[in-house]
């Protein structure tokens, strides 16, 4: 038997071409492990990183032809013989994972975590990226406490608008940078406490006004290239600003010398790598995280959602920085939102 799924043939030079180069097309079946499960999915999401794979970029490499995709949601068709822990029709959420941009999934059962009644299988598969790298960097690498204030670059994509979600159920105080009203509008739908248009506003001086001249406790930066220059300017003494990524295609250069005299902390965050190092700290996480979906604190915005037939348009929706929230590519017509 074989299944669909979108495939990447050839690691292209630039995004444009990579994206018109994807294909829908038909892979055989795979034949199910002992400690496997077979996830019939409904709808998978994108991360910017995803385009990267596709032209080469990204620090981990896939080699032609593969099935890029790192989270998806669908429920359990079929299970190993040495498995447990889920039944038959369980609905379940697949992240930090490959080849999940396809309408089925074979992998180890203790790799899945079980999808929150509240969530649509839609939400589902935008769930695990963000909100583990959110918790990673926010609680296990930024030392997040209650009450202190948090800068969210990027805030309305689906690794921002998780951060916001987050940094909220912790207690913090949120403030969202954005390139628009539109999408600013969806941060505070989401539960930030101020917006910052960094398109229009001069952030150093909006902080400032927010803050009361205390500025932030820490930033939460994805963007980097310019963004990440203003963000240095924005932190207090004492301050953590986490480097998340850099959506903006640039890395930033800035003087050293700023962290020296303001006294703040430069931070990594790589959560994929870390709950591979780490399975004490990640269960710890994935226990908060299931706690706080499970009460209805985190729940991811979906701003697009397309049958696989055009998941070119989810694509560009990302890499043309159209899409607020995330973008998911839906398999089954019966999923909702």
């Amino acid at each position: 038997m074989a299944y669909r799924a979108i495939q990447c043939v050839k690691i292209q030079d630039d995004i444009d071409t990579a994206i018109e180069s994807l294909s829908l097309g038909t892979i055989t079946q795979k034949q199910l492990g002992p400690n496997e499960i077979r996830v019939d999915v409904h709808a998978s999401s994108l991360n910017y990183f995803d385009l990267l794979m596709l032209v080469g970029r990204y620090q981990m490499k896939q080699n032609p032809p593969f099935v890029p995709g790192a989270e998806c949601c669908g429920v359990v068709s079929e299970i190993g013989s040495k498995v447990r822990r889920y039944k038959l029709g369980d609905r379940v959420m697949i992240f930090m994972n490959q080849s999940c941009l396809a309408e089925e999934v074979v992998i180890a059962a203790n790799l899945v975590l079980p999808l929150p009644d509240a969530l649509s299988f839609e939400e589902g598969s935008g769930f695990g990226v963000g909100y583990t790298t959110a918790y990673h960097g926010l609680v296990q690498r930024g030392c997040l406490v209650e009450d202190e204030i948090v800068l969210v670059t990027g805030a309305s994509g689906g690794m921002g608008i998780a951060a916001i979600q987050v940094a909220k159920a912790l207690g913090a105080i949120v403030i969202a940078a954005a390139s628009s009203e539109e999408k600013l509008a969806v941060a505070r739908l989401v539960g930030a406490d101020h917006t910052i248009n960094y398109s229009s506003d001069n952030m150093k001086e909006r902080v400032k006004e927010i803050t009361n001249g205390r500025y932030v406790d820490v930033i939460y930066e994805i963007v980097g290239g310019d963004i990440f220059n203003q963000c240095v300017r924005c932190i207090g003494a004492k301050g953590r600003l986490l480097i998340i990524g850099f959506a903006s295609g640039t890395i930033p250069k800035f003087p050293i010398n700023l962290a020296l005299v303001k006294g703040f902390s430069l931070v990594g965050v790589r959560s994929g790598v870390s709950m591979m190092l780490n399975p004490d700290l990640t269960k710890d996480m994935i226990t908060e995280l299931m706690k706080l979906a499970f009460e209805g604190k985190l729940v991811p915005y979906i701003g697009l959602s397309v049958p696989a037939s055009q998941m070119k348009r989810a694509f560009y929706s990302i890499h043309r920085r159209e899409i607020i929230g995330k973008a998911v590519i839906q398999w089954k017509t019966e999923s909702r939102l």
